[in-house]
């Protein structure tokens, strides 16, 4: 486990550059970060991986867990999402993030009680 932050931001660079794999939660609040819609609303959002996936050349594997049955789970892994690259940081980071949301989205729509949220996504 790495620590939000500069210094988890440190510690993931040098496990990435190194060849290490990494698992990122992404569907938490932010009150920085850039603005990517979410069901129909900007919703800010973590940049960094999309930031991290364009840097190292590194795939964005999506992964869902699901509850079925009492302490028993499904966890399936996707195929890789498209990783955005014109040249453009800003530009690509953005249209990757966009692509996230959307996966998060299409998942919570299809079995929206597995998802817990215990804080508000969209400022009031």
């Amino acid at each position: 486990l790495v620590k939000k932050g500069p210094e988890g931001a440190r510690k993931l660079t040098r496990y990435l550059k190194d060849g290490g794999h990494a698992c990122m939660l992404v569907d938490q609040k932010m009150t920085d970060g850039i603005a990517v819609p979410f069901f129909g609303r900007d919703a800010m959002t973590a940049p960094a991986l999309a930031q991290f996936a364009l840097k190292y050349d590194a795939p964005i594997i999506p992964v869902r867990s699901e509850r079925l049955n009492g302490a028993h789970f499904r966890v399936t892994f996707y195929p890789p999402l498209e990783v955005t690259k014109t040249g453009d940081r800003r530009a690509d980071t953005l249209a990757t993030m966009t692509d996230v949301n959307a996966t998060m989205e299409r998942w919570i729509r299809e079995r929206p009680e597995q998802w817990l949220w215990l804080h508000r996504r969209w400022p009031k």
